[in-house]
């Protein structure tokens, strides 16, 4: 079973698309949500890593990064805490809603994501499009179907993805 890997930029629907492809899977998803909320009084917009499924969190403990206009400060302990959690088992589906580029220092999770896509059999991913070692290595996975989407493509790409799940999700159930 090869992975789904949906690439673009910011806003053109990857998440959209993902929850449109999750409704098809009538087993178990596991995996992470990141959000990126309203910018506070600094200008700053605090992003929460949340765990699929599961009441989402708003604080310290899971807050990933920081993000402005052209400057970000990542929280590598945030990620790598998530890592040590049980929030990609090696069953069923699991879903990384986004991997972008805060994750590069954070050594434990970006570890378990491709150790995740190594041993899952269904993960579904956005990726953001930008280039670092941990996301080109995530696109590069030799079990991953890489998809850009653009404004475009999208809705296209929505129906093409959306018949092939019988398929990629068969031996899943």
């Amino acid at each position: 079973m090869r992975h789904i890997l949906i690439v673009g930029r910011n806003g053109v629907g990857k998440s959209t698309l993902i929850r449109a492809l999750l409704e098809t899977i009538p087993v178990q998803v596991h995996g992470v949500i990141t959000k990126k909320e309203a910018p506070q009084s600094d200008g700053f917009c605090p992003v929460y890593i949340h765990a699929y499924g599961a009441p989402k969190q708003y604080n310290v403990d899971n807050r990933i990064g920081l993000c402005s206009q052209g400057n970000s400060v990542a929280f590598p302990e945030a990620f790598d805490r998530f890592a040590a959690s049980e929030a990609f088992p090696k069953g069923g589906v699991i879903v990384f809603d986004e991997l972008g580029f805060l994750e590069s220092g954070a050594p434990r999770f970006t570890e378990a994501v491709l150790r995740t896509l190594d041993e899952a059999p269904l993960v579904i991913a956005a990726v953001r499009d930008k280039e670092t070692p941990f996301l080109d290595a995530v696109r590069s996975h030799p079990r991953a179907d890489v998809f850009r989407i653009d404004p475009e493509n999208r809705d296209r790409l929505r129906e093409t993805l959306l018949s092939e799940m019988p398929d990629r999700i068969r031996d899943l159930y």
